[in-house]
């Protein structure tokens, strides 16, 4: 959400532009409409949970073959 993306983020990133966890869905359509599905896909969040939801969509619902995520999220990587 914004205000995540705000506190910070990784060079290359491309923030969805959402206020709210049930935006996402809307705006990942849009977003990645014309990408190829074997299109390697990174995600990240602050806890990993919602990139487990996300992933999980971009595959069932997107077609994507290829999703990544930041395990543990944000507060994962802080910890290493």
């Amino acid at each position: 959400n914004n205000y995540e993306s705000e506190l910070g983020s990784f060079n290359g990133a491309e923030p969805l532009d959402t206020q709210v966890f049930s935006e996402s869905w809307s705006k990942l359509e849009q977003r990645l409409k014309d990408v190829p599905r074997d299109t390697p896909v990174m995600t990240f969040c602050t806890g990993g949970i919602r990139c487990v939801k996300v992933n999980a969509y971009l595959e069932n619902k997107l077609g994507f073959r290829k999703t990544l995520r930041l395990r543990d999220g944000i507060n994962g990587y802080l910890r290493f």
